[in-house]
């Protein structure tokens, strides 16, 4: 809000026009904005300031914070090591035990492909026996009103004779499916006992692959416990860019070495002061 529009504003507040919440929000938002610009020039000018008396204490915490930081991730990126030479150990093992010549795991595709395209070719036997009822029922209707109509005996005759192709053909579908039944229950077998042996290899797999888990576990907990730990020297070192970021951007209009040291975030400082005008107005505005 620029001093034109709190005129405006403090006008139509006198007219009993307040709009107090959307105040209150504005000074909300933009002093959510301060705080992020805060942060921005801080993290940009901080080891510009190193020389500054006021802000030697900041520059010392930032350094030390950021040294530990690299500490914290370098064990992480240890550990992830340890975690990859891990698992390419267990790949390695893993495909040991199931080399091209004996691959299980293959096995069990492949006759899961065998079980899946029989259960299809049933799923297509029963949408044709479906489509056969519906015309068998059709052609029962339609024979049962010629009768009753008493039409010419050769309709009848061509029509009892539909109903028995019909018949034929149903026959044949539940024979059709009758066989596939049975081929289905055989290949179902084989992929019971494969997956048998799956479960058996892939048991002796995990036995002998529990030591290394139980170390991943204990790494990864590290790993949890070492975020952690970044994520407080990051919010750390973020007060410390606000702290910076606030202090300087008031000071560099009146002190020849902050301005200095903001140089190229000169610009930024002028929005934050325009918004802590804006954020006065509109807490201004909103009072009473």
């Amino acid at each position: 809000m620029t001093h034109r529009q709190f005129i405006i504003a403090s006008c139509l507040k006198k007219l009993g026009l307040p709009r107090k919440k959307k105040r209150l929000q504005d000074a909300a938002t933009e002093l959510q904005l301060l705080r992020e610009a805060e942060e921005i020039l801080g993290r940009n000018v901080w080891i510009k300031v190193k020389d500054l008396e006021r802000y030697k204490d900041n520059y010392s915490a930032i350094n030390n914070l950021l040294q530990e930081r690299v500490e914290f991730s370098e064990k992480i990126q240890d550990i992830k090591s340890k975690i990859q030479d891990i698992k390419q150990n267990q790949e390695a093992k893993f495909k040991k035990i199931n080399n091209s010549d004996n691959n299980i795991e293959e096995m069990y595709e492949k006759q899961k492909a065998v079980v899946e395209k029989i259960k299809s070719e049933q799923s297509d036997i029963s949408d044709i026996a479906a489509n056969i009822k519906k015309s068998f029922d059709r052609a029962t209707a339609k024979l049962q009103a010629i009768i009753t109509d008493g039409d010419d005996a050769n309709e009848i005759l061509a029509q009892k004779t539909n109903i028995e192709q019909l018949k034929d053909k149903f026959t044949d579908l539940k024979d059709k499916k009758s066989f596939s039944d049975k081929k289905l229950a055989k290949q179902n077998a084989i992929l019971l006992k494969i997956s048998e042996l799956q479960q058996a290899s892939n048991s002796s797999y995990k036995e002998t692959a529990s030591g290394n888990f139980e170390v991943m576990g204990k790494a990864n907990h590290a790993l949890s416990l070492y975020r952690v730990e970044i994520s407080a020297l990051d919010n750390k070192i973020i007060d410390h860019y606000n702290e910076i970021g606030k202090n300087i951007s008031k000071e560099c209009y009146s002190d020849e070495k902050c301005r200095a040291a903001v140089i190229g975030k000169f610009k930024l400082c002028k929005i934050m002061k325009s918004l802590r005008s804006s954020i006065n107005f509109n807490q201004s505005l909103a009072e009473g």
